[in-house]
């Protein structure tokens, strides 16, 4: 199996690569990357994830440690073997785990592991790791132009205006999140009944609300979703809004990471 890139990821010169057996976890990490300035890949085979390492196919790696047959640790082993045989540099390699202990992340050091990151992921953190393990040059991806910077913009904003001034207030990031989840929620039941008015209006209430915060991919992916509707295309319309779950879930852990 080769790793697939994210599509919409930008073009940075920095990939990296995701080792997760759950698909929900690695289309999160994958988002976020992809938001943060880096391309993404992702593999669910720790084989298949040592052949590409091995080749040179990515700059650095986020290894969950739960792979099963073999877990994260015998995945590192094995890479550290093989470079060691091959007198090849290290390949930055970061732990993903639920374990956020200090003696989880001295184990993790202890192994051989370049960092460790703790579940759940929170953007900032992943950033300054990956910024750290790569130098200069994974400064200079995370300093890119992406939703990242615009959605921190706009909670710097909101954070700063005059608890008078009643358009733009502190809670504005709080109410998006509970009406984004709603939206999406009657996009499900409009794809399941086939129901164009009820899903535009839906796509559309939530792209007003994505465009305002900055979210520019999960706007773009509403007015693709309406197009689809429009067509009667729903299988694609479904395959959307699936999209669009993750998407959402990687802008409330920007709006609401503590590090921001």
């Amino acid at each position: 199996m080769s790793a697939t890139p994210d599509p919409a990821a930008q073009d940075t010169g920095i990939r990296v690569l995701v080792v997760d057996d759950d698909p929900l976890s690695s289309a999160f990490q994958s988002h976020l990357l992809s938001l943060l300035g880096y391309s993404a890949s992702v593999l669910n085979d720790a084989d298949a994830a040592l052949e590409v390492a091995l080749a040179g196919g990515c700059d650095l790696m986020l290894l969950d440690l739960g792979m099963p047959h073999p877990d994260g640790f015998e995945v590192l082993r094995r890479l550290r073997e093989h470079e060691a045989q091959r007198n090849a540099a290290p390949l930055p390699v970061i732990a993903v785990t639920g374990y956020a202990s200090e003696s989880d992340r001295l184990r993790c050091l202890m192994e051989g592991f370049t960092d460790h990151l703790a579940k759940p992921i929170q953007a900032g953190s992943l950033s300054a790791l990956i910024e750290r393990a790569l130098g200069p040059r994974g400064a200079m991806a995370a300093g890119a132009s992406s939703d990242a910077e615009r959605l921190r913009a706009t909670v710097r904003r909101l954070a700063e205006v005059k608890p008078g001034d009643r358009r733009f207030t502190p809670t504005v990031t709080e109410s998006f999140a509970l009406r984004s989840a709603q939206l999406l929620d009657v996009l499900r039941k409009a794809v399941a009944a086939h129901d164009v008015e009820q899903f535009n209006r839906a796509a559309r209430a939530l792209k007003s609300s994505a465009e305002f915060l900055g979210a520019s991919r999960l706007a773009a992916m509403c007015a693709t979703a309406e197009a689809r509707a429009a067509e009667a295309a729903w299988p694609a319309a479904r395959e959307i809004v699936g999209a669009m779950d993750n998407e959402h879930q990687v802008v409330l852990t920007l709006l609401f990471e503590p590090s921001r």
